[in-house]
């Protein structure tokens, strides 16, 4: 009964230490993290008197070493070990744990590169598991213990399965993580480049993006951040979003401000799924805009001066003779130009035109 007891009482503290290890994985976010967790909470799931985390490049080689152990040693792993490890062999061809007492038999790991530089670091015995990123091989986890220490057993396998898994999938978020940071960061800086201003905000107006145009167009300090974009938005944002919550999904209109200049408008639903509206912001000074209706920003200089002449009142034969073109690319122009910003006549056209210009 006492052996009995002992056993349940150990199956209880691994199902903790499993808990806590899965836990704080949970809560990480870089790859550097994930390696922290590895590093201070898997001796309470598997025993080891060394240990490391392997994580690979695209040739199976590695590229990061996560390891309390000296650097000697693991060079001369490097150097020594790794082409002669039938432990990791085991590991990349099968694509589970196993340790050296089940990959091969005794003799031939004796006989080992990777033993040889175990030994040297006074260690004998060896475990190793795959980590595993949308069905890759990404890298091993890597265990040894002193001959004096008892050799790994059945029970140490299943661990290391678990501690794989886990890390498996804390590194696959980690990387999916780190590339949409990458992405965010390409996008915002394709955004920058951009002449027009461009905001992005919520259903709620607060403002969650606004690139250098936007801030430059509505005269925003360098030292001022996104969050100061709310009160310098003119009032049809509001208009826009409360037409987008009876069911348009385009809108346009402008506001003077105190210098006499106009901002313009012009927003976009980008989806109840992702509750947010893109406006593209502009600025005209009264003498500009007199001259020729507003430049819609989702519009090629070409179809711009077919929207200007379209705003004149000119017929489509008219336009083309104007322009040198014939009637029909006028037509296709005015395609695109429709489905450019959401109107479905010329009527709509010039309405938003100058909508977007008184």
């Amino acid at each position: 009964m006492l052996e009995a007891a002992a056993e349940m009482t150990a199956t209880r503290s691994q199902e903790r230490a499993r808990r806590r290890f899965a836990d704080a994985l949970q809560s990480v976010l870089t790859l550097d993290e994930v390696g922290q967790v590895f590093i201070e909470h898997v001796d309470d799931l598997l025993e080891a008197d060394a240990l490391g985390l392997y994580r690979f490049g695209s040739d199976a080689r590695p590229v990061d070493v996560l390891s309390p152990a000296q650097y000697g040693f693991l060079d001369l792993y490097e150097q020594y070990g790794r082409s002669d490890d039938p432990v990791l062999q085991f590991v990349l061809e099968q694509r589970r744990p196993i340790d050296s007492s089940r990959a091969i038999c005794p003799d031939q790991w004796q006989r080992s590169g990777a033993r040889t530089v175990l030994a040297e670091a006074g260690l004998a015995h060896s475990l190793e598991a795959p980590l595993i990123a949308a069905g890759t091989i990404i890298g091993t986890i890597n265990f040894a213990r002193a001959p004096q220490s008892r050799a790994f057993s059945s029970t140490d396998l299943v661990s290391a399965r678990f501690v794989s898994e886990q890390l498996s999938l804390a590194i696959e978020r980690a990387l999916r993580f780190e590339a949409t940071g990458r992405r965010l960061s390409t996008l915002e800086s394709a955004l920058d480049r951009i002449p027009q201003g461009i905001v992005v905000t919520g259903l709620d107006s607060k403002p969650i993006y606004a690139n250098q145009a936007a801030r430059r167009l509505l005269q925003l300090t360098e030292r001022q951040g996104v969050t100061d974009v709310s009160r310098c938005l003119p009032a049809p944002l509001e208009e826009a979003i409360d037409q987008f919550r009876q069911g348009r999904r385009v809108h346009a209109s402008s506001s003077r401000d105190t210098t006499g200049q106009r901002v313009a408008v012009k927003s976009w639903l980008l989806g109840e799924r992702h509750g947010a509206v893109v406006s593209v912001v502009s600025r005209t000074s009264t003498a500009e805009s007199s001259a020729r209706v507003p430049v819609l920003a989702v519009l090629s200089p070409r179809e711009q001066e077919i929207a200007q002449l379209v705003a004149e009142g000119l017929t489509a034969k008219q336009i083309g003779e104007r322009a040198f073109i014939s009637e029909n690319t006028v037509k296709q122009h005015l395609k695109r130009i429709f489905a450019k910003t959401d109107v479905s006549s010329r009527a709509e056209l010039v309405q938003l035109m100058w909508s977007a210009g008184t």
